[in-house]
């Protein structure tokens, strides 16, 4: 059987949660800027931002999956994300955080358990890491609801 190795990960934090990404999937953290409000408000989705001259979806995974949130202060960050799917039309997706991103490495026997369920559709699963609950998101999902907010 083959050994099971580390990926090299980013913690991205939220109020009271921690997400869990492959840093591959991570294009770049930047600084909070408010996006241009969208025009029908869904709660989770906040707007675009500018950013290297693409506009950007920003969305609050929080808010999708109803659990709480705090309001952005000066340690918030935006996490640019790339598009597992590459589409074109849809590269990045902006997801608000309320902290700067930590390193993490997800080696077996650091994740001591997986849920391959979560009480959120936007959520994968849960992995409990040590001492803190890590969530997996749904990229995929959460593009996919992009995408049908912005066609409506």
């Amino acid at each position: 059987m083959a050994e099971i190795e580390s990926i090299r990960c980013m913690q991205l934090p939220l109020h009271n949660q921690q997400l869990l990404l492959p840093n591959s999937t991570v294009a770049e953290i930047i600084g909070y800027t408010s996006p241009e409000p969208a025009h029908q408000g869904s709660g989770w989705y906040d707007g675009k931002i500018s950013w290297r001259g693409v506009l950007v979806p920003v969305v609050s995974v929080e808010k999708m999956c109803e659990l709480e949130t705090a309001e952005s202060g000066h340690r918030t960050r935006i996490a640019i994300i790339y598009n597992p799917d590459g589409d074109e039309s849809l590269p990045y997706l902006g997801l608000i955080l309320k902290d700067i991103p930590r390193a993490y490495l997800a080696e077996p026997e650091r994740l001591q358990s997986m849920q391959a369920t979560a009480d959120c559709d936007y959520l994968l699963g849960q992995a409990d890491a040590m001492f803190e609950n890590l969530y997996i998101p749904d990229l995929d999902a959460i593009i996919d609801a992009v995408k049908q907010r912005s066609n409506n």
